[in-house]
């Protein structure tokens, strides 16, 4: 018998001392004020009367599980003031339908770094709209982990498509009565099929050292990643087998060289094939980095690829246009001398050259908005730029040579784009 008892107090002891572990890193990560940190492993009739209600703001490892012996009206109290929580939420063997009391104010902001939250195994849970309006806050050098699994009635299908999850990338919905998304793991050639039914895939895409097969059709669905993205060493020769892609949603972990959408060593890649495609970050301030090198010699990317690629930093841009042009209603040239140019073009392909004698046509270029190409005005006898005021956007695939290049102009007293996307 007192063996047994030595066994569990030595767990005991272990488990608490692992809880102050953990609150210990909280405090570290986070500015906790003693009144409003939350002390204990899990929420019950006795630890619910230390529990800092009064608080706006809460630290804490919140647990609510088989032992919390406390009434829902009993939690709404607890929660009633509570708009933010740093730390970790964990959910666990409950018969709770709903989690409303999490957000009686209409939203939660969650600090969910470094626990994340973990829902699991709640028999009679079936209300996901209070899951769905918890603001995940990332660490931006580190991601949450979102678990949701084993919750027999829940319908979690519309929570990977919540506006308030955008931030998670970490994120696992198993085994509930409904479930959302895929977690990419380790995508194979076998595995495939697995992903027919996808429309939101976590932890990124990674297709390397892969031959095309007629099951790489099964990603056709997929219309955001969270996550980066890298294929390489395949033999694709584009990448239209992700034709619903509208969007990837990658983690630099602040350092400007991560790359969030990389393709490089496909020496068969003639073509990007992702018309709408977007890449952005977590982090709101920083500007995403793709990669497109060692394709084939005659790789291009559309207008309308480049125009959703606008806001890309590029590693490496290893690309050309394609001859065919941007499908749109708006106006488009093609550019041989501003003598020769139309009027009212919104749209203008070609290398833009502004010189001697073309002064008297720069009124031409008044409603241009995109030049794709580079813009060089030169040896003219203008005084201002003003013609240029609608210019939004230059696209032009040199690695090298200068997008805009204005020289020798004696005149030119002012130079000014306002209307310019840099």
């Amino acid at each position: 018998m007192f063996s047994y008892l030595l066994i569990f107090v030595i767990l005991v002891s272990t488990t608490f001392s692992d809880f102050e572990t953990d609150l210990q890193r909280i405090k570290e990560e986070y500015t906790c004020y003693p009144n409003c940190t939350f002390n204990y492993t899990e929420i019950n009739s006795e630890t619910a009367k230390l529990f800092p209600s009064s608080c706006y703001s809460i630290c804490g490892l919140i647990t609510i599980n088989e032992n919390t012996d406390v009434s829902f009206a009993t939690l709404e109290k607890l929660f009633h003031r509570m708009y933010t929580l740093k730390g970790g939420l964990r959910i666990e063997n409950t018969t709770l339908r709903s989690f409303s009391f999490l957000q009686l104010h209409g939203f939660l902001s969650f600090f969910c770094f470094p626990f994340g939250t973990r829902i699991v195994n709640n028999t009679e849970l079936v209300d996901a709209e209070a899951l769905e309006n918890i603001v995940h806050v990332s660490n931006t050098s580190h991601e949450c982990k979102m678990e949701i699994l084993d919750n027999s009635k829940l319908d979690a299908s519309r929570l990977c498509e919540s506006q308030f999850h955008n931030s998670v990338q970490n994120i696992e919905v198993l085994d509930n009565g409904k479930d959302c998304g895929c977690s990419s793991g380790k995508i194979t050639p076998r595995n495939l099929p697995d992903f027919k039914n996808c429309i939101v895939l976590f932890d990124g895409l990674v297709l390397t050292n892969m031959s095309y097969n007629s099951n790489l059709k099964s990603l056709s669905k997929i219309a955001n990643i969270r996550g980066n993205v890298e294929i390489a060493y395949t033999n694709f020769k584009d990448l239209s087998f992700l034709k619903s892609l509208s969007k990837i949603r990658g983690n630099t972990f602040e350092n400007l060289e991560t790359v969030i959408l990389d393709i490089h060593d496909n020496p068969k890649m003639k073509r990007l094939g992702l018309d709408s495609v977007s890449v952005d970050t977590l982090e709101q301030d920083w500007v995403p980095t793709m990669n497109l090198e060692n394709l084939h010699p005659d790789f291009c990317i559309t207008y309308q690829e480049a125009v959703s690629l606008s806001y890309v930093r590029f590693k490496n841009l290893e690309a050309k246009f394609c001859e065919t042009e941007w499908k749109t209603d708006m106006k488009s040239c093609k550019f041989k001398s501003l003598r020769e140019l139309e009027s009212d073009c919104i749209i203008i392909y070609g290398n833009v050259l502004i010189s001697s004698g073309d002064e008297e046509y720069v009124e031409k270029l008044e409603d241009t908005v995109y030049i794709f190409g580079s813009l060089t005005i030169q040896n003219s006898e203008l005084e201002n730029i003003r013609f240029l005021k609608m210019l939004g956007w230059i696209y032009f695939l040199h690695e090298t040579l200068p997008v805009i290049h204005i020289t020798n102009n004696k005149d030119l007293k002012k130079v000014s784009l306002p209307s310019i996307v840099y």
